[in-house]
C-alpha cells in the first residue's frame, strides 16, 4: 500500500522546500505532485531544484485551490490519498503509521488526526486535537477534520470531488460530502502535521471571514436540510466554549 501526495503552491516558496522535504523523507510515498498555477515568486525555481523527485505540474491559471485538487484526483494512482499546502508540514515516520492503520482497519475510509499550530518561523504554538467527525456537529461549527492530517482512500473520491465554487473551505466540504455518501470517518489522537498560521495565509490573514461564514452556512443547510436554527447556533456556541475551556485546563489530554 502507497500513499500519492499532492502539493499546491502557489506564491509559497518560501516554505515550500520545507513541505517538500517532509514529504519525500516518508516510506511508503507513492507519486507526488507539485502543482504551481502560475506563481510569480520563488516556487518555480524551488520545484525545478527538485525536478528529479517531484512530478511537476505547471499551469497559468486555474479556478482556485479545488480546481486543482481536482486535476490531482486525475492522477493518483496509489490506495490512499493526501494532499498538503505548500507552507504546512507532515511530520516524520507518519505516512508508515498511516499505511499500518488502513491495513489492520480494513472498514475505514477517512483517517484524520491531530495537528500542530506553528508560526511563520516553525515554531510550535499549540497543538490542535483531533475531534470526532460528525455532520451535525460540523452543521453547528465544532466538529472539524484538518487538513493536514486527513488521509482518504482513492477508492472513496469521485471525479471533481472538490466544490470549485467553495474557495475557503474546499477541504471541509470534501469531508462532508464524502461522509453524506457514507464514507467511515476515524480519528487518531497523533499529530500527524503542522499547520502554519501567518498573516499572508487563508486563516491567518482573516481576509475571508465573511466568505467563510457564508459556506459554513451554505454547507450547514446541505447537512441539516434547513437554515441553522438559533437553538442550534447557541448549542454550537457552547460546545466550541466548553471545548476551549477543557483544553486550556488540561491541555495534555484535551
Amino acid at each position: 500500500m502507497k500513499i500519492d501526495c499532492f502539493t499546491l503552491a502557489y506564491n509559497q516558496g518560501k516554505y515550500l522546500q520545507t513541505a517538500i522535504n517532509s514529504i519525500l523523507s516518508q516510506k511508503n510515498l507513492g507519486k507526488y505532485f507539485v502543482y504551481n498555477p502560475g506563481s510569480t515568486d520563488e516556487t518555480s525555481k524551488v520545484i525545478a531544484e527538485n525536478a528529479s523527485r517531484v512530478h511537476a505540474i505547471f499551469v497559468e491559471s486555474d479556478l482556485g485551490p479545488a480546481d486543482g485538487l481536482n486535476h490531482a484526483l486525475e492522477l493518483i494512482e496509489s490506495d490512499i490519498f493526501y494532499y498538503l499546502n505548500a507552507d504546512d508540514e507532515v511530520l516524520p515516520g507518519v505516512f508508515d503509521y498511516i499505511v499500518d492503520y488502513f491495513l489492520r482497519n480494513p472498514d475505514c475510509d477517512i483517517l484524520h488526526g491531530s495537528i500542530n499550530l506553528i508560526d511563520e518561523n516553525g515554531y510550535m504554538i499549540r497543538t490542535l486535537p483531533a475531534m470526532e467527525f460528525s455532520l451535525r456537529g460540523y452543521a453547528l461549527g465544532y466538529s472539524v477534520v484538518y487538513q493536514q492530517a486527513t488521509f482518504i482512500r482513492r477508492s472513496v473520491l469521485p471525479r471533481n470531488a472538490f466544490n470549485v465554487q467553495n474557495r475557503v473551505s474546499w477541504d471541509g466540504e470534501l469531508i462532508v460530502d464524502l461522509a453524506i455518501a457514507g464514507a467511515v470517518i476515524h480519528q487518531t489522537q497523533r499529530v500527524l502535521g503542522n499547520f502554519r498560521i501567518y498573516s499572508d495565509s487563508i486563516t491567518g490573514s482573516g481576509k475571508y471571514v465573511s466568505l467563510a461564514k457564508n459556506e459554513h452556512s451554505r454547507i450547514s443547510r446541505k447537512i441539516l436540510g434547513h437554515e441553522l436554527t438559533s437553538s442550534e447556533r447557541f448549542l454550537g456556541l457552547i460546545v466550541r466554549f466548553s471545548r476551549a475551556v477543557n483544553r486550556a485546563i488540561f491541555p495534555s489530554i484535551s
